[in-house]
């Protein structure tokens, strides 16, 4: 039912936006509000890439670095009433490769496929793509923009993929009728958001992993509205997690690549990730407030032998933990069901995956 209704509200949402085109159009209206290009991380290989943006109507968003609660809920407000730019025509250029895409009717644009001119080799993990927007409904424009493709480098040992709402951002997903989710999410910026101790000791621990600098690639899935990853890019380099690509979702729809493979966003971008990275074992990191173990443990099924560890954090609900546990006792899932941070680092140390020095130096430095 919710489901129903939410899409009920957005296509009535859509008839009207495209109502008040025609009848703007007829008028001989010409629009003149400012374009902007929200383009998100993208990852692939030298031969394959996936990357993702937005085109929408400038809001204007003076993000960075808020530490206002009424600055944050203004950020918030015009985050969430997004003006989305259907039928923008685009040019995308990855390394020599030149694509033409349009957007959707939600603004989306995104490439997923493979690159006809590979990319050449570099010693950087990150990729720059150019984005070219030509035109809108009813007029050119030129608006260009930059996103970031990460192709991981050889000697990575392994790749990492997380969730983010409380597993390193604290969100509160089992506080009554989620009424703390409401309140992190409307009144406070990346600047007065908070990590969990020791989350970023250990994120930088393992993209090291045995080498001398970071290499293993790492990734966030959300549930997540793709209208908060400005602020959720924030957060991370605010925090000292390590840059990776954020993956969302389109908010109250379901993802729409793949309809026919759908099990979930996270179920479904996780997969995406180690059909890209065939070769590479992943470690999954979640926590029990919401069903990232079974998630896990499903794709774990799915791919065996790829999966080098899991780790749930806790999120202090005994009666979700003794749900996990006995899930994970019943299944005989390899799945660390731990209460911070540095228990996961241990068992990560005794699996070989990172050095505890590392950990402990990490965390000397950013004092956790």
């Amino acid at each position: 039912m919710k489901g129903f209704l939410l899409q009920w509200l957005r296509n009535t949402d859509r008839f009207f936006s495209r109502l008040t085109r025609w009848v703007k159009g007829l008028l001989g209206y010409k629009p003149n509000w400012p374009v902007m290009v929200a383009a998100y991380r993208g990852y692939g290989r030298k031969e394959k890439a996936f990357l993702k943006g937005r085109v929408l109507k400038d809001r204007r968003i003076i993000a960075r670095n808020v530490n206002s609660r009424w600055r944050a809920l203004i950020n918030n407000y015009k985050r969430f009433s997004s003006k989305e730019i259907g039928g923008a025509r685009l040019q995308l250029r990855i390394g020599e490769n030149e694509i033409q895409l349009v957007t959707d009717e939600e603004g989306y644009f995104w490439f997923d496929g493979p690159l006809p001119l590979p990319l050449p080799d570099s010693e950087a993990q990150w990729r720059e793509a150019q984005i070219d927007v030509i035109s809108t409904p009813f007029r050119k424009v030129d608006v260009k923009a930059s996103g970031s493709l990460l192709v991981p480098q050889p000697q990575a040992e392994f790749g990492i993929i997380s969730d983010i709402d409380d597993t390193i951002l604290q969100t509160d997903v089992t506080s009554l009728l989620k009424l703390r989710v409401l309140y992190h999410t409307l009144l406070k910026s990346a600047a007065l958001r908070r990590s969990f101790s020791q989350a970023a000791a250990f994120f930088q621990a393992m993209h090291r992993g045995h080498q001398s600098g970071p290499c293993n690639p790492v990734f966030y899935v959300s549930n997540s509205p793709w209208n908060l990853y400005d602020l959720l890019e924030e957060f991370l380099r605010l925090n000292g997690l390590p840059d990776g690509p954020i993956l969302l979702r389109d908010f109250g729809i379901p993802y729409q690549e793949h309809p026919k493979k759908y099990k979930g966003h996270k179920h479904s971008s996780i997969v995406r990730i180690l059909e890209t990275y065939p070769e590479l074992p992943f470690v999954l990191i979640g926590d029990s407030g919401e069903k990232d173990a079974y998630v896990y443990w499903a794709v774990a099924q799915e791919f065996p032998g790829r999966i080098a560890a899991t780790y749930i954090r806790d999120v202090r609900s005994g009666r979700r933990a003794r749900r996990i546990a006995r899930f994970i006792n019943n299944v005989g899932a390899d799945i660390q069901l731990v209460q911070g941070y540095s228990e996961a680092a241990r068992d990560a140390a005794r699996r070989g995956l990172m050095l505890m020095e590392t950990f402990e130096q990490y965390r000397k430095e950013k004092k956790l």
